[in-house]
């Protein structure tokens, strides 16, 4: 009431029009937030008001706009490290991370002590595999609010990647000390124990985290591949399972399970189950993609060209390509494709002259 009092004896007041947007922000309304504030802007285009106006699109998930707004408020006030922090926040959002570094770079320049830009660019680093450059940045977070759980456990995460795990295993610790209702944190205390090789404790620590959330398929799959170690299989293949039921999708899961079907002797539905490694979050990097069919032994092979191609270790490529003349005998035209260094070993591996 007051700001419409205000606006009827100045229609243009540019800050009364701010205002009145950051209200209705404050009431969940975004689209009357947008047209206070863009009226704002119109008679004044302060920073502020951009910065207003950018969060508000954020809001609503207008990315592109919002990064527009955000760098006309730069090219306004290019000193101000927050602006550049929003910038590079949008451009995550936008999943353009190569781009964001560099703005949240440039404000911790102009801010070093920016913890927000500081954990942004940890974050940036992370997604782009470069963990020992994000580590620094998640030091730096820590020496600005040493008592934050959240970059305790990013950092354990990324000292686990780095193969530290005792380190991690400290920092997931003292997380847990800060927030102990933090399920994550209780399965990756588990996890850091599995890694290093204190398979009993580990189960533990994944149990606690089931227990407060009892649909947490994660803490199942790894609590499954630590008991695998403890040789309690069956316990694991119930845990699997029980994971499956949870999220039928899950081809993590499913993978295990058919190592472990494979392992002890139940080879029809291990080999089956097998097939989720083509998931996209479990295929093997080296196998190429190709637009024709992958055969699984169903459909006639002959006169037809298959193509035998390496994705696992020497080992699995020797045990398989005993294969090769079974199916050139079908009438297949078999063309096998493996790893330079296999070379001289085919070169002697009669089944290989022989296909």
């Amino acid at each position: 009431m007051c700001c419409r009092q205000a606006l009827a004896a100045d229609p243009n007041h540019a800050e009364t029009l701010h205002l009145m947007g950051l209200l209705c922000l404050h009431a969940e309304q975004p689209d009357l937030a947008v047209e206070w504030i863009a009226r704002a802007i119109r008679q004044d285009p302060q920073p502020k008001y951009l910065s207003t106006l950018g969060n508000t699109l954020l809001l609503q998930r207008r990315f592109e706009e919002a990064l527009k707004t955000f760098d006309k408020a730069i090219q306004l006030k290019p000193d101000d490290a927050k602006l550049w922090t929003s910038l590079g926040k949008v451009l995550i959002d936008l999943d353009r991370l190569t781009e964001a570094l560099p703005s949240f770079e440039q404000a911790l320049r102009l801010d070093p002590c920016n913890w927000d830009a500081a954990d942004r660019a940890a974050y940036v680093l992370y997604r782009q595999g470069r963990l020992e450059e994000a580590l620094k940045h998640y030091d730096l977070c820590l020496e600005l609010q040493p008592g934050n759980a959240l970059t305790l456990q990013m950092r354990a995460v990324l000292l686990r990647g780095l193969k530290r795990f005792e380190e991690s295993l400290a920092d997931n610790l003292r997380s847990h000390e800060l927030a102990p209702d933090n399920v994550e944190t209780l399965n990756n205390i588990g996890d850091a124990l599995r890694s290093l090789g204190r398979y009993e404790e580990a189960v533990t620590w994944f149990d606690r985290a089931i227990e407060r959330r009892p649909s947490f398929v994660l803490a199942f799959i790894n609590k499954g591949s630590a008991l695998v170690q403890l040789r309690r299989l069956d316990e694991a293949i119930g845990t699997w399972r029980h994971a499956k039921a949870l999220d039928p999708g899950n081809a993590e899961a499913d993978w295990n399970l058919s190592l472990l079907e494979l392992l002890i002797g139940d080879f029809e539905a291990g080999w089956a189950r097998r097939e989720a490694r083509w998931n996209s979050k479990l295929s093997p990097e080296v196998y190429p993609k190709f637009a024709e069919p992958m055969w699984l032994g169903k459909e006639p092979v002959e006169g037809k060209t298959i193509l035998f191609h390496v994705d696992e270790g020497l080992g699995d490529t020797i045990q398989f390509v005993r294969y090769v003349p079974m199916l050139a005998k079908r009438g297949a035209r078999v063309i096998l494709s493996w790893r330079k260094r296999c070379t001289r070993c085919f070169r002697a591996f009669p089944a290989c002259r022989s296909a």
